[in-house]
């Protein structure tokens, strides 16, 4: 398994210490719970967007560019 270096901020260090302390598991634990979830979910949602034929020619042209776009003006576009 593969060792990723986290910084966690100690308001977030105690939220988890208290998930695991009701789950009966370690920080680590649960870290490694909610990486596999979000894993899990990002696979499923890129499943659902390849089963579209219009949406699956979208994300390989996405992928495949080369033009950039700088973050702020995403942020504009989406609204956010």
């Amino acid at each position: 398994m593969k060792t990723i270096s986290i910084h966690i901020s100690d308001s977030d260090y105690e939220w988890l210490s208290i998930q695991a302390k009701q789950r009966m598991m370690t920080v680590a634990q649960i870290i490694e719970e909610m990486v596999r979830e979000a894993s899990e979910s990002a696979e499923k949602e890129t499943e659902y967007l390849l089963s579209d034929p219009k949406m699956k020619d979208r994300l390989l042209k996405s992928r495949n560019s080369t033009e950039e776009i700088p973050y702020e003006v995403v942020r504009e576009k989406l609204g956010i």
